[in-house]
C-alpha cells in the first residue's frame, strides 16, 4: 500500500476517534443539564449574564442566611412568649380576693395547757385580746420580788423576742382591765399584742402555754410560697442548653431563692428566774453551747441568756452569725441571706422537792366550861413534811367556822328551836405563804422555817380567825387552838372550827423557745441607676458578684440588610423585680397578721404595677416574634422570586434537552457500531 493511502486511512481512523469523543462529550453535557436543571455549572457559559447570575446567587444566599438566623431565634422568642404568658396570668390571677384576701381572717387560740393547775390555771379571752403574730405564748409565774407575799410576777413571752411582766395578787381587787388582766407584749415582731388573761388559780410558781394562729393568712402564705416557686421555675426555664432569662450567662441558672432574707432566729428563755444547777443548752448546726447555773450566779434568765450569748460569740471557728442578747432573749442573724442555720435548745431543770402537809387532826376536843365541864379548847394539829423547800412552793391553811351548807345556820336553828340564834355565820379564813427568792436566800430553806413564816402570815390575817396559832420556833408541826370552849347554849356543837391544809409545789421549770422570725418587708425605695445595674437579691450570683454585665445581655440577630433585632428578656428585668416584690410583700402580710392590711395594700399596688410592666415586656416579645415571622415570610417570598430569576438564566427546557440527549445517544451508538467494524485496524496495519 502506498504511503499516501496509508496516511489517508489513518486520518480516517483519527476522525472516527474524534467523532466518538465529541459524541460522548455531547451526551455527558446533555445528561448533566438534565440532572442539574442548569445549562451549565461553568459561569463562562453564561456570557453577558454572568454578573447578573452572581448577584442573584449572592442575594439568595443572604436571604437564606437571614431565614436561618430567624429560625434559630424564633423558637427562643416563642418559648419566652409562653413563659411571659404564664407570668402575666399569675400576676392577673393574684389580684383576686380569693387568692389574696383583704383581711387575714380570725385568729385561732388553743386552750391553755396548764402544767400545774393547782398552782396556775388561766384562760384566754380572745375577744378582748389583740394578737399580732402566729406565736406560742408561755405564761410563767414566780414569787414577786417586790410585792407582798402571795403576789406573783407573771411573765408572758411570745417566743419571737417579745415579753412582758406584771405583778398580780388574786387577793386584791383586779384592776379595771375590762375583765381579766391585760398583758402588752413589748419587743420583736409580735410587739403590741395585748393578751387578756383570767386566772382561776395563781397560788404558786408554774407555767402555761397556748398557741395563736391565723388559718386563712397561713393558707395564703403557703400559696404565695408556691407562686414564688412557680415564678422561680419559669425564670429558670431552659431552651436547649441555654437558660432563656440568663442573659449571656448561657449555662448559669439565673434565679435563686425568691424569698431569700438573712435568717433571724430568737431563742427565748421563758420566765424571769432560774435555779442553781439548772442547765441551759443551745445548739447551732449541731455545735452545743451550754451553761449550768452556779450558786453565786444571778438567778435571772437575763444572766443566763447573756452567758450563752458570750459562748456563741467566742466560738472557734467563728460562726457566720451575728449574736446578741437582751432581756432573756438571744438573737441570731445570719451574716448573709444565703446562709441558713439550724437551732435547737433544751433545759435540764434542777431537782425539785416534793413537799406536802399532813392531814389536820383534832388532838384536843373542846369541852364545856366549869363547873359542868373541864373547859378545854379545841386544838388541831398538822405538820409540814419534806427534806427542803423550793422557791415558789406555797403552803395554805384554811380555817372554817360554821357549815358551808348552812351558811346562816337556819337549818340548825330549825332543828334546835330551843337554842338561841346567836351562832356566827359561816366564815372561811385562809392563811397562805409562798417561798420567795428573797426569803430562800435569807434561810427559809426547810419546812420548819416555812412553818414559822406561816405563823407570821397568820398574824397578818384580816379579819382575824377565831383561833390562835402556836408561836414561832415550834418546828414544822403547827397547832391551832380555838379562842373559846364549847358554848353551853349550843352543847351539840362540839367542833369549834375545822381545818384543812395543802401544799402546792411550785415548779420553776424553765423552758426555752426557738423561733425563726417571719419575713420582713423590703424597703420600697428607688435605687440610683448605675450601668450595669446591680444584680437583684434573688440572682444566683448576687452573693459572689453584685455586678455582672452578662446578666443584662440580650441576644441580637440580623434579620435583614441593615436591620438587627435585639430580643429576649433577662431575669433581672425591672418588671420581674416588681413582680417578685409584690409577692414578697404578700408573704410579709400573711406572715405578720397584725399589719396584714397595711402590707396587703402595698402588695396589691405592686401587683397591679407588675402586671402592667410584665404585659409591656410581653408586648415587646410578641412584637419581636411578629417581626421575625414577618421577615421570614418576606425573605421566603423574595427568595422564591430570586430562584425563579436564576432559573430563567440557568434553567433548561427538560423536554428539549431530553430529545437532544436521545438524538446524541443514537448518533454515539451508531459511531460506536462503525468503530466496532474497524476494531481490527491498527497503526501497524496501515503502515504495512
Amino acid at each position: 500500500m502506498s504511503s499516501v493511502t496509508q496516511v489517508s486511512s489513518y486520518a480516517k481512523y483519527l476522525g472516527l476517534v474524534r467523532n466518538l469523543t465529541n459524541g460522548q462529550n455531547k451526551v455527558d453535557t446533555l445528561s448533566e443539564q438534565l440532572t442539574t436543571g442548569k445549562k451549565s455549572t461553568d459561569l463562562n457559559a453564561y456570557g453577558a449574564e454572568t454578573q447578573k447570575l452572581l448577584a442573584l446567587r449572592a442575594e439568595l444566599t443572604q436571604r437564606e442566611s437571614y431565614v436561618q438566623n430567624i429560625n434559630t431565634a424564633s423558637p427562643r422568642v416563642k418559648a419566652t412568649d409562653t413563659v411571659l404568658n404564664s407570668l402575666e396570668k399569675i400576676a392577673t390571677d393574684w389580684q383576686s380576693s380569693n387568692l389574696m384576701p383583704f383581711q387575714p381572717g380570725p385568729a385561732t387560740v388553743t386552750s391553755p395547757f396548764n402544767s400545774n393547775p393547782d398552782a396556775l390555771k388561766l384562760t384566754v379571752n380572745g375577744d378582748k385580746s389583740t394578737f399580732t403574730q402566729n406565736a406560742r405564748y408561755t405564761v410563767t409565774s414566780t414569787p414577786s420580788k417586790d410585792g407582798v407575799n402571795g403576789s406573783f410576777d407573771v411573765t408572758v413571752t411570745d417566743g419571737l423576742g417579745g415579753k412582758t411582766t406584771r405583778t398580780i395578787n388574786l387577793k386584791t381587787v383586779p384592776p379595771s382591765d375590762g375583765g381579766g388582766y391585760n398583758f402588752k407584749i413589748d419587743g420583736g415582731p409580735g410587739g403590741g399584742a395585748v393578751l387578756n388573761l383570767s386566772f382561776d388559780q395563781l397560788t404558786a410558781a408554774s407555767s402555761s402555754t397556748f398557741n395563736v394562729s391565723w388559718p386563712q393568712a397561713n393558707d395564703m402564705r403557703d400559696r404565695v410560697e408556691g407562686a414564688l416557686r412557680d415564678i422561680q421555675q419559669l425564670l429558670n426555664e431552659q431552651f436547649g442548653d441555654r437558660y432563656l432569662f440568663a442573659g449571656s450567662r448561657y449555662g448559669t441558672e439565673p434565679v435563686g431563692d425568691l424569698l431569700a432574707q438573712p435568717q433571724s432566729t430568737r431563742i427565748t428563755l421563758n420566765g424571769s428566774m432560774v435555779n442553781t444547777d439548772d442547765y441551759f443548752e443551745v445548739s447551732i448546726d449541731g455545735k452545743p453551747f451550754g451553761y449550768q447555773v452556779q450558786p453565786g450566779d444571778p438567778k435571772t434568765v437575763t444572766f443566763v441568756a447573756s452567758t450563752l450569748n458570750s459562748l456563741i460569740q467566742s466560738a472557734n471557728p467563728k460562726l457566720p452569725i451575728i449574736a446578741s442578747a437582751a432581756n432573756g432573749v438571744i438573737s441570731l442573724i445570719s451574716e448573709d441571706q444565703s446562709q441558713k442555720f439550724d437551732v435547737t435548745a433544751r433545759v435540764q431543770n434542777s431537782m425539785s422537792i416534793d413537799n406536802s402537809m399532813t392531814a389536820p387532826t383534832t388532838t384536843q376536843a373542846a369541852t364545856l366550861p366549869a363547873p359542868a365541864g373541864t373547859g378545854l379548847k379545841q386544838i388541831d394539829s398538822f405538820a409540814l413534811t419534806g427534806d427542803g423547800v423550793d422557791i415558789g412552793d406555797t403552803y395554805e391553811i384554811n380555817v372554817v367556822v360554821g357549815d358551808p351548807d348552812d351558811p346562816f345556820n337556819r337549818k340548825y336553828y330549825s332543828e334546835h328551836p330551843d337554842e338561841p340564834e346567836d351562832l356566827p355565820p359561816y366564815q372561811q379564813y385562809t392563811i397562805r405563804y409562798t417561798v420567795t427568792e428573797k426569803d430562800y436566800n435569807n434561810g427559809v430553806t426547810d419546812v420548819s422555817k416555812v412553818a414559822d413564816m406561816l405563823r407570821a402570815e397568820f398574824s397578818k390575817t384580816s379579819p382575824v380567825p377565831p383561833v390562835t396559832i402556836d408561836p414561832a420556833g415550834n418546828g414544822s408541826t403547827i397547832q391551832l387552838t380555838s379562842n373559846s370552849t364549847m358554848d353551853p347554849n349550843h352543847p351539840s356543837r362540839v367542833q369549834q372550827f375545822s381545818t384543812s391544809v395543802r401544799a402546792v409545789n411550785g415548779q420553776i421549770d424553765n423552758t426555752i423557745s426557738v423561733a425563726t422570725l417571719p419575713s420582713q418587708a423590703d424597703a420600697l425605695t428607688d435605687l440610683p441607676y448605675v450601668d450595669p445595674p446591680d444584680l437583684p437579691f434573688y440572682d444566683s450570683e448576687y452573693m459572689s458578684n453584685r455586678k455582672n454585665s452578662k446578666a443584662w445581655d440580650k441576644a441580637a440577630v440580623t434579620i435583614d440588610d441593615g436591620q438587627t433585632l435585639t430580643y429576649g428578656v433577662t431575669s433581672d428585668d425591672r418588671a420581674f423585680q416588681k413582680l417578685v416584690a409584690a409577692f414578697r410583700m404578700a408573704h410579709v402580710a400573711a406572715s405578720n397578721p397584725g399589719k396584714y392590711e397595711e402590707y396587703i395594700t402595698k402588695s396589691r399596688e405592686l401587683m397591679a404595677q407588675a402586671k402592667d410592666e410584665v404585659r409591656s415586656v410581653h408586648s415587646k416579645v410578641a412584637s419581636d416574634l411578629a417581626t421575625l415571622e414577618e421577615k421570614k415570610t418576606a425573605h421566603t417570598t423574595a427568595s422564591a422570586t430570586v430562584v425563579e430569576r436564576i432559573a430563567g438564566i440557568e434553567g433548561i427546557d427538560e423536554t428539549e434537552v431530553a430529545a437532544r440527549l436521545r438524538t446524541s445517544m443514537n448518533a454515539l451508538e451508531a459511531a460506536y457500531t462503525v468503530a466496532g467494524q474497524r476494531q481490527k485496524l491498527s497503526l501497524l496495519n496501515y503502515i504495512a
